[in-house]
């Protein structure tokens, strides 16, 4: 060993065999079978019982800790187990009001899915009605538009014809208040017939419009005798009477003039030598009936 390095630390040569111990190699294995470490360690802690105490002193606390651990935890779990046992019939109570009012509300969302769907359809059917009232007024409007002006709602322009009813001349008036004066003869001025029957003539014959004086008439109107004046609707006319009427002008002045009426009219007694006259016209216009109200019919039910 060179002098400097450290004297590797002795080890403690082998126990010779005593007697009665076998000398085999065997039975030398068997008495050194122990690490000499541990007899090392073993012969300090010897050497040390007065700094240490006793072993069974020292040993005391880790006997304690663990029932002491145990005892907590054995405490731990029974009072989990308490607190669980309590709170099972709360949560049983809990769960039981819970599917209650899950199967209220259940119930309540499927009416208000069905009230949902009846109002759907409830709305459907009222757009559909809607619909089909938005054509139906459609076609009632265009169907006023047209007959608009034949029924004197509005004016009327087309070819047609003049007629002219003329009174006799008039002699003396036999009452300053008459608004009216006698005729030279009897029966010889126009009466509100005479002016009706050629109104209903010109109808007859194919007329689409006809105006007195400039009066509209319509199935609403009627050629009426008010005392002594005329009146056309509610609108009084005076001689001469001037009727316009609109439809085919050759076929209304030939038959207007071989009528009985006209006959009867130029032929009365007194009547003027133009007590009628018929003129043709290219182009008429009759303005719209005044005042028109339309009115409706209703079933008694009957």
């Amino acid at each position: 060993m060179t002098r400097g390095q450290p004297r590797p630390p002795s080890t403690p040569d082998p126990p010779e065999p005593t007697r009665g111990q076998d000398a085999s190699p065997l039975g030398q294995v068997t008495a050194t079978a122990l690490d000499p470490a541990y007899a090392r360690v073993a012969d300090r802690a010897a050497d040390r019982p007065a700094a240490w105490g006793p072993a069974s002193h020292r040993s005391v606390p880790r006997r304690l800790l663990l029932p002491l651990v145990l005892l907590l935890m054995g405490l731990l779990t029974a009072v989990t187990l308490q607190a669980a046992a309590q709170s099972a019939p709360a949560r049983e109570r809990l769960r039981d009001r819970l599917g209650a009012v899950y199967e209220t509300r259940s119930e309540q969302r499927d009416d208000l899915a069905g009230g949902v769907r009846e109002q759907r359809s409830v709305t459907a059917d009222m757009l559909t009605r809607r619909r089909l009232a938005d054509e139906t007024w459609a076609a009632a409007t265009e169907q006023i538009g047209t007959l608009a002006a034949p029924a004197g709602l509005a004016p009327a322009r087309g070819p047609g014809v003049r007629v002219t009813l003329v009174d006799p001349p008039t002699g003396p008036a036999s009452d300053a208040g008459n608004p009216r004066p006698l005729a030279q003869g009897p029966n010889s001025r126009l009466a509100d017939h005479d002016l009706a029957d050629m109104v209903n003539l010109l109808w007859s014959v194919g007329a689409e419009a006809v105006a007195v004086n400039g009066v509209r008439l319509t199935a609403l109107s009627a050629v009426r005798a008010a005392g002594d004046a005329i009146l056309v609707g509610l609108s009084p006319v005076e001689a001469p009477y001037v009727i316009e009427a609109i439809g085919a002008p050759g076929t209304i002045v030939a038959r207007v003039a071989s009528a009985s009426v006209t006959v009867r009219l130029r032929t009365r007694v007194g009547a003027p030598p133009d007590a009628v006259t018929v003129a043709r016209l290219d182009e008429v216009t009759v303005p719209a009936a005044p005042g028109t109200d339309l009115r409706y019919a209703r079933g008694s039910g009957s």
